[in-house]
């Protein structure tokens, strides 16, 4: 009798063990991360009235203002010398994207403003998702996703 008492509390509690198993969540990783790359902290500096929003207007005049800073020779182009200065100041560090590859189609090893305002208007077109042609701050920032735990191997049961 003990022993089938004992055999039926086993058998009750693995399944309780299992059916708790299947209505867990996931273990996860982290929590989501919200993210904003130098890009887009660059864009919402573009923002002149302090609204927090940066209108089409606002974002034409810093990709001009910024392209001047960039041009220290003021030739028409940023070559690859000073575009590592601009990447520095504008994006906060040298090796920052957008680079060369980005801005550069024409493989000349430099930037001319029509390359440069390429490459800023294909960025707003992928910022600006409801294509108001303002940015508002939830459209420049990332959300990171949640990433699970891998699954633990199976143990083996103990020595007896």
């Amino acid at each position: 009798m003990r022993t089938a008492l004992m055999l039926a509390s086993l058998a009750l509690l693995a399944a309780s063990s299992a059916a708790s198993a299947k209505k867990r969540p996931p273990l996860l990783l982290s929590q989501p991360t919200i993210s904003a790359s130098p890009i887009a902290l660059m864009i919402a500096g573009f923002d002149r009235d302090g609204d927090a929003v940066v209108t089409r207007t606002e974002y034409d005049a810093g990709v001009a203002r910024s392209f001047a800073n960039g041009d220290a020779n003021a030739d028409g182009r940023i070559t690859l010398i000073e575009l590592s200065a601009w990447s520095l100041k504008w994006l906060g560090h040298a090796g920052a994207l957008p680079g060369q590859f980005d801005f550069d189609r024409d493989g000349d090893d430099a930037v001319s403003r029509a390359e440069y305002a390429a490459e800023f208007d294909r960025r707003l077109a992928g910022f600006d998702k409801d294509r108001d042609g303002n940015l508002f701050r939830a459209e420049l920032i990332s959300l990171t996703g949640q990433l699970p735990l891998p699954p633990r191997p199976a143990q083996a049961p103990p020595p007896k």
